[in-house]
């Protein structure tokens, strides 16, 4: 009898070793996998890749050899314009302002706006003679529009245009166009209609 209980006892004291070592492997485990949870990299549905939308973009020259400050002024499809007081929109970014021969550390004298994406709608392009060089002398700004669409990796020249800027203050519409849905332009679209962009933001 006594040696039945002694057994029973010897036993249960196996089994009580064997789940306490068994349940604290697992909580050990368990634990380890809760701290690594914030590393783990799960791939969802948001991360997927996505083509490239396109760009519609707007860069405008004027002659390096003048030192005076001319400003692109850009505005999208319902959205405010963009220049150098308002660099960045709904659609469209300022990624350059030149100011002329100030602080500049490249022989060019550019600006440059591009989209995020393409939209349907209008598209416009002013320039502004902000600060005149000492010559006051005509000006000669040319302005180019170019697109980027899903289907090509390159840039494509679609519009051009040349301008004279006489006088200080001065702001030309040199570009007007839409674009449908297949980023082609509208047919009888562009024009240079003067709308004003300056302190519209």
């Amino acid at each position: 009898m006594l040696n039945s209980q002694e057994e029973f006892l010897d036993n249960t004291q196996a089994d009580i070793i064997f789940r306490d070592v068994t349940l604290l492997a697992l909580s050990g485990f368990i634990s380890i996998v809760i701290l690594l949870l914030p590393w783990l990299n799960f791939k969802t549905k948001d991360t997927v890749i996505k083509e490239p939308v396109g760009s519609v973009i707007f860069e405008l020259f004027w002659s390096e050899k003048i030192d005076a400050d001319l400003d692109l002024w850009v505005q999208g499809p319902n959205d405010s314009p963009v220049g150098y007081a308002q660099p960045s929109g709904l659609t469209f970014n300022l990624l350059r302002d030149d100011r002329g021969l100030t602080a500049d550390h490249t022989p060019l004298n550019y600006e440059i706006s591009f989209t995020r994406g393409i939209l349907t709608g209008e598209y416009q392009a002013n320039v502004h003679l902000f600060k005149h060089d000492k010559s006051k002398k005509p000006i000669e700004a040319t302005i180019v529009a170019s697109l980027v669409t899903p289907d090509r990796g390159y840039r494509k020249e679609i519009l051009g245009k040349k301008v004279m800027l006489n006088f200080e203050g001065k702001e030309k519409t040199v570009l007007r166009f839409k674009l449908d849905n297949n980023f082609k332009i509208v047919k009888g679209s562009v024009n240079s209609l003067r709308k004003s962009l300056i302190g519209k933001y």
